[in-house]
């Protein structure tokens, strides 16, 4: 069974109302976005921030400066600069490469360098060694010169 809706609706009537301030709000911001004296405001006071904004910048770079410290600016020559040296040792890295034969380039940047293999194998030991007369190899060695 459907209830008859009641005459009296709180809530529609809160719908209606937030309704029709958004509607207001929206025609009176219009027109007044759209006169001049709104424009030049605004556009003062963008002005007006820009300056207070560089002002307070150069007033930081002769602080930090006083500090002997580096700003902003500094920072980002900086990193220009380094950026410049990665991308020249990547030039030497690549002509490394080349003049190699494709040979490779180590993590430190210098070319690979061949080695001979190592094929050479320890003495072999005809008898062992009793554990109970066994001296150690660095004891051998600097006993050797001196009287006991």
């Amino acid at each position: 069974m459907a209830q008859p809706s009641s005459p009296f609706d709180p809530l529609s009537m809160w719908r209606d109302f937030v309704s029709q301030w958004e509607k207001g709000s929206n025609e009176m911001g219009n027109q007044a976005m759209a006169s001049d004296p709104f424009r030049q405001g605004l556009h003062g006071g963008m002005n007006a921030s820009l300056q207070v904004q560089k002002a307070l910048g150069e007033m930081m770079a002769k602080f930090l400066t006083s500090l002997n410290l580096p700003t902003r600016d500094d920072v980002v020559a900086l990193g220009d600069r380094l950026e410049s040296i990665d991308g020249h040792l990547g030039q030497i890295a690549r002509l490394l490469e080349a003049r190699d034969g494709g040979a490779g380039v180590s993590s430190v940047g210098t070319a690979a360098v061949a080695r001979p293999p190592r094929t050479r194998q320890p003495p072999r030991q005809t008898e062992a060694p009793s554990p109970a007369v066994t001296v150690p190899a660095s004891k051998k060695k600097a006993s050797k010169g001196r009287k006991p």
